[in-house]
């Protein structure tokens, strides 16, 4: 428990002290949140917007992104974000999509639904977002289910994790 508070203190140290003096973010994370509400998992992702923008190439304020780009960004979250409950391959399907923030600090707000419970099953999580552009990239998955509190870290080095939720 001590850990996640250190590491949680480190980022917002570094997301508010940073970067003062450029125009980018000082850390390279992404977080996802899973959670369950009434028939149904969700898969809440925050990600920085200029990072995601330098994944897919684009360019210019989120106000002027087109339906096709605001698509790429889900495709690409959706190929780099695999998810397998009891061995199954599962789709995730996009609830919403928005983006928060301003300049350098604007995140990529999305979240996917997944129309089944997780109680009693193996999540396996494969999570290579933005891996292919940062190489200093970490993604952090906080899985809060019925009595299950776990988080799941993710580098280059490891791209894969699971959890057994009970």
């Amino acid at each position: 428990m001590v850990y996640k508070k250190t590491l949680f203190t480190w980022v917002c140290f570094f997301l508010l002290f940073g970067s003062f003096n450029s125009y980018s973010h000082a850390v390279y994370v992404s977080v996802c949140n899973v959670y369950e509400k009434k028939e149904r998992s969700y898969f809440s992702f925050r990600i920085f917007k200029d990072d995601i923008y330098d994944a897919l190439g684009l360019v210019g304020s989120t106000e002027n992104l087109s339906k096709k780009e605001k698509e790429d960004v889900v495709r690409y979250i959706q190929k780099n974000f695999l998810v397998s409950v009891d061995g199954k391959v599962k789709g995730l399907v996009l609830d919403r999509f928005i983006f928060e923030g301003s300049d350098y600090t604007e995140t990529a707000n999305l979240v996917f639904i997944l129309n089944e419970q997780l109680v009693n099953k193996t999540l396996k999580i494969r999570n290579t977002i933005l891996f292919d552009v940062l190489e200093e990239q970490t993604n952090i998955i906080g899985v809060k289910i019925k009595n299950t509190r776990r988080t799941l870290t993710f580098n280059k080095n490891k791209k894969e994790n699971w959890v057994q939720i009970k």
